[in-house]
């Protein structure tokens, strides 16, 4: 026998729609299982790692190195020398050769040569054995630099002065570490048309063509620049050049207390000792 459905309620005279069924929620997400670290097996690889590394080290070692190639090599450069300046005592001997011009000009006219025209009168009078002079060369105690305006000659007594002064120099410096230095010789002979030559592109040299220069009893000797025993400028610290002029100049000043006929000028422009034997 069947039943009869009850009939749909009616709400304000329209008929309700029949009821959704409830939505089911979503199942929880499953729990990861948390993961266990495995030290003994961590100790174990590490351990393999590392013996297998000192077995291969060894086996390098163990290994003879292929023969090299025959070289030349280099040598490791040595430490860097500190400079004791304390070794080389300041002198004042420069600050004492202040002769000028005047007092000696007309005793240098006296005791040297008349002055020449050019080289190639200058050429003449030597090849006749007339010129008065002689020749100047280098030694281990000084050396004789290229001359733009000026000849390698002076009077025998200039010569024998100049050499004196070397030899003194070289003795004074033979205990210190400066032994081979040679003094530089920047000018000795001018002819006339040297020494207007030379005044003209040189602001700082008299045009005066009678200069004791072109006498042959003058000479230049640098306090700036030293050379060593190649002829190659020295590179010198500061206290160096000035042990290395000052004792110069003490050298020439002792000669000079001792002939009266040497005069001695420090000279500020040209960075020299000008020497003048007149006798």
């Amino acid at each position: 026998m069947l039943t009869a459905e009850p009939p749909a309620r009616r709400t304000n005279g329209l008929r309700r729609p029949p009821e959704a069924p409830p939505i089911a929620s979503p199942p929880p997400p499953p729990k990861r299982r948390k993961r266990r670290v495995r030290w003994g097996r961590v100790f174990t690889a590490v351990g393999l790692l590392v013996f297998g590394i000192v077995a291969l080290v060894r086996g390098c070692q163990d290994e003879p190195a292929p023969p090299s190639p025959a070289a030349v090599v280099p040598e490791e450069p040595e430490a860097r020398r500190v400079l004791d300046c304390q070794v080389y005592p300041y002198k004042h001997f420069s600050k004492k050769l202040r002769d000028r011009l005047p007092q000696y000009k007309e005793l240098s006219l006296r005791a040297g040569v008349r002055p020449v025209a050019d080289e190639k009168a200058l050429a003449g009078l030597v090849s006749q054995g007339r010129s008065g002079l002689v020749p100047v060369q280098s030694t281990n105690a000084l050396w004789i630099a290229p001359m733009a305006h000026g000849r390698p000659y002076l009077t025998p007594e200039a010569r024998d002065v100049l050499h004196s002064i070397a030899r003194d120099f070289r003795a004074r410096i033979a205990d210190t570490d400066l032994k081979d230095t040679r003094i530089k010789v920047t000018s000795l002979f001018r002819t006339r048309k040297d020494q207007r030559d030379l005044g003209r592109s040189n602001v700082n040299a008299t045009r005066d063509l009678n200069a004791p220069h072109t006498h042959g009893t003058s000479m230049d000797l640098s306090y700036m620049k030293f050379v060593d025993q190649a002829g190659q400028e020295l590179k010198l610290a500061g206290c160096q050049q000035v042990f290395l002029a000052e004792t110069l100049a003490e050298v020439i000043a002792e000669h000079r207390k001792h002939d009266k006929f040497l005069f001695a000028t420090r000279e500020a422009q040209q960075a020299c000792y000008h020497l003048s034997v007149c006798r």
